[in-house]
């Protein structure tokens, strides 16, 4: 009778201090695993805990997932968190080069229960991919995203830089138009393939910044290269303006030569013109003569022949 009283006393004691509750802030859900230490109790998972809900779980497993728009970066932004840097891709064989791409993608997780203990069942337990105790990503979380989103990520990337050579990449919004595009098409096929056939990822938002050579010497080469074309361009266009302000010189120097041309012509016909109102140079002459103060009209002398009487 004694050792009865024992046992159901170290049962009381136990379920006491097995009884816990377990609160979900408004970005985490759970799935439970019923972990019953009694013999011939169900060990599978039996409900989910939504956001923002508490429950008291008595010997039983809660694992977290993320209820809340989950982030993928990979990029050179030392705030974005978590961050992997940038995917390395190599460019076309017409001009190989690595380039870094920095891209971001956010999704979610479904919340639908069913699907949430399936994808523990299938897939997060054999990475230990679940939130920690606090929220925070665990190493196994990060894994099992990599392997459903980041993976599939690289073979994109990897797929549209080998039709290019690295100075498209570099350069050219259309490829960059064109990364962004295959990612949007292909990650969420990839990632439902990665779960077989279940999809349970969505919304997927996808970011791609400006590729950049991962050699910082290629990069100082073009930017060189660049600046000889820019300063070639800058001279060009200076010996071309100082031609053109000779060549306008020039041209304003005739135009008033012209003009000068063309007043003194307009003054010889005023003269002539003048000249034959008078009837004639002699006469225009004397009328000239007169105006100056002068009288060309002097009197006549004649002497006769033989002297004076």
């Amino acid at each position: 009778m004694k050792t009865k009283i024992v046992t159901i006393a170290a049962a009381a004691a136990i379920s006491l201090s097995g009884c816990a509750y377990h609160a979900m802030g408004p970005a985490e859900q759970a799935v439970v695993q019923n972990g019953s230490m009694f013999p011939g109790a169900d060990h599978n998972l039996t409900e989910c805990i939504k956001p923002s809900e508490t429950k008291n779980e008595a010997f039983n497993e809660v694992f977290k997932f993320p209820a809340r728009q989950i982030a993928w970066n990979a990029s050179n932004d030392p705030n974005a968190k978590p961050n992997r840097g940038p995917y390395v891709v190599v460019a076309s064989a017409k001009a190989p080069a690595e380039m870094d791409v920095p891209v971001s993608v956010t999704f979610d997780l479904t919340q639908d229960c069913d699907k949430l203990k399936k994808f523990y069942s299938e897939f997060a337990a054999g990475y230990n991919g679940t939130l920690n105790d606090d929220g925070s990503e665990s190493d196994g979380w990060k894994a099992l995203i990599n392997h459903v989103i980041g993976q599939p990520l690289q073979d994109t990337l990897n797929g549209v830089a080998q039709k290019y050579p690295w100075q498209e990449i570099w350069n050219s919004e259309e490829v960059r138009t064109e990364f962004r595009t295959e990612i949007d098409k292909q990650l969420p096929l990839a990632s439902k393939a990665r779960t077989n056939g279940t999809e349970y990822f969505s919304n997927f938002q996808v970011t791609v910044l400006k590729p950049t050579p991962v050699n910082p010497d290629l990069k100082n080469a073009i930017e060189a290269q660049q600046a000889a074309v820019q300063r070639a361009q800058a001279l060009q266009a200076q010996g071309v303006a100082e031609a053109n302000a000779d060549r306008a010189k020039a041209d304003a120097e005739v135009a008033a030569a012209e003009a000068q041309t063309k007043l003194a012509q307009q003054k010889a016909l005023q003269q002539q013109a003048e000249i034959n109102g008078y009837g004639s140079i002699d006469a225009y002459l004397k009328a000239l003569a007169v105006k100056q103060g002068l009288n060309p009209y002097q009197p006549t002398y004649v002497v006769p022949q033989g002297g004076q009487h």
